[in-house]
């Protein structure tokens, strides 16, 4: 009899909290947000409801529309963090950095030991790229928290503000993180990149491999120290590390480039060539992906193939005109600004014989540069009989003008007034010479 007065009371407790149950929280609680939003419209907009409401428009994807929710209850509760967090995540999936930054400047001025909104407030200071202001904050909490993550902020924002004369102090930044924690890969992996980029490689080896002591199957780490193995021409070593990579699924660019340059180098030529196809099917625009596959292709009957890729490789260095002539025009104007004449005219001539030799025009420019700029006559004679030869047969038109006699400029045009003012030069030199012959005379006499 006390066991079915026992079950009597649960099922009656359990049907009482079922009629209880709030609808708009159960809804909320299956994630069907559109049902929430329906019911919520016939309650009353309270704050706890307006937070309800954010966040199943933030769930639904209308972070702007959220934005909007959780900015009323700032207006109603202006000393509560929470809706400022709200606000900037928001601000934050919308785009709107300086505004989130905002939210959560006060959302730490109400709560300064929120750790949450610390990272957040950091992390998008480093998005922001106000490393310096990154720094000086992860400084702050580093010295409260040294938590493998805070640690991290600190160490990323200051390989950002330190230049190559300080990289020491990220080195050690990363190695300490690496004695403090030394399962976590990042630490490893971050410093043995940083050793590569600077060509130590039997430190990236060591780094990589003391983490590898701990677990050997981290695909990070494995990638650092197989590329270090590599570029140190430790070529075994490097394949040895690849073919677990190869094995594991990683086929990402990096690994087939280094782990195809490694059994080239052991001249495993056929296994090289098909590591270097799959990296140049990556990132086709990689000038050692095509070299490497072209010097395997030539170790094996594909040699006309590594022809081709060679030849890419040779076209990929070189740029086209179409890239460097906007270059050496652009530095022409800047010589030009910066009152820089005789580097003007040098990189005017220099465009024209290296990469615009079609571009007469340069030579008049050049001779203009030469004769008013620097006061260089005979380099600006030099220029427009270079210019004059290049006119066209048969093209002697006497100048265009339009009908209140203003020259019309084109080539056509440009050949006279280079004609003239070559023949204006040479007369002024002979009045001069004769001038001066004149004097030479007389004192001779």
């Amino acid at each position: 009899m006390r066991k079915l007065f026992i079950l009597l009371f649960f099922s009656a407790s359990s049907l009482l909290m079922a009629q209880n149950t709030n609808p708009i929280q159960e809804a909320m609680a299956n994630y069907d947000y559109e049902t929430a939003l329906k019911l919520m419209e016939q309650e009353t907009p309270t704050v706890p409801l307006l937070y309800q409401k954010g966040r199943a428009l933030k769930g639904l994807g209308y972070n702007d529309k959220a934005l909007l929710v959780f900015q009323e209850i700032i207006e109603q509760d202006s000393l509560t963090p929470r809706a400022y967090i709200e606000a900037a995540e928001c601000c934050k999936s919308i785009a709107k950095q300086r505004e989130a930054l905002d939210y959560y400047q006060s959302a730490l001025n109400l709560n300064p030991d929120n750790k949450y909104v610390r990272i957040q407030y950091i992390s998008l200071l480093l998005n922001m790229k106000r490393d310096r202001d990154a720094l000086r904050e992860s400084n702050l909490l580093a010295a409260q928290d040294s938590s493998a993550f805070v640690l991290h902020l600190r160490a990323e924002s200051m390989s950002r503000v330190c230049d190559n004369s300080d990289v020491h102090l990220v080195i050690e930044a990363y190695q300490d993180i690496q004695e403090r924690y030394p399962k976590d890969y990042m630490a490893p992996a971050i410093l043995g990149n940083i050793y590569i980029a600077a060509r130590q490689f039997d430190e990236a080896i060591g780094t990589t491999e003391k983490y590898r002591c701990l677990d050997s199957t981290n695909i990070l780490v494995n990638r650092v120290n197989a590329q270090a193995y590599c570029m140190n021409k430790y070529y075994p070593e490097a394949i040895e590390r690849y073919n677990y990579l190869l094995q594991n699924g990683d086929s990402t660019f990096l690994t087939c480039l280094y782990a195809g340059i490694s059994h080239y180098a052991t001249e495993d030529f056929y296994v090289a060539r098909d590591l270097l196809k799959k990296a140049v099917k990556e990132d086709g625009s990689n000038v050692n992906a095509h070299y490497y596959l072209g010097r395997a292709c030539s170790k094996t009957p594909w040699t006309k193939e590594g022809v081709l890729h060679l030849e890419t490789a040779i076209n990929l260095t070189i740029p086209s005109d179409s890239t460097i002539v906007p270059l050496y025009t652009g530095l022409a104007d800047c010589y030009k600004m910066a009152n820089m004449y005789k580097e003007q005219a040098d990189i005017l001539l220099e465009q024209y014989e290296r990469y615009d030799k079609n571009k007469h025009k340069l030579l008049y420019d050049a001779a203009y540069v030469y004769y008013y700029s620097l006061k260089n006559t005979p380099k600006a004679e030099q220029c427009l009989k270079a210019y004059l030869k290049t006119r066209p047969k048969n093209n002697d038109k006497l100048q265009e003008v339009d009908a209140d006699g203003v020259p019309i400029i084109g080539e056509n045009n440009r050949y006279n007034a280079a004609e003239a003012w070559l023949k204006d030069i040479q007369e002024k030199k002979k009045v001069n010479d004769f001038f001066q012959g004149k004097g030479s005379g007389t004192q001779g006499k």
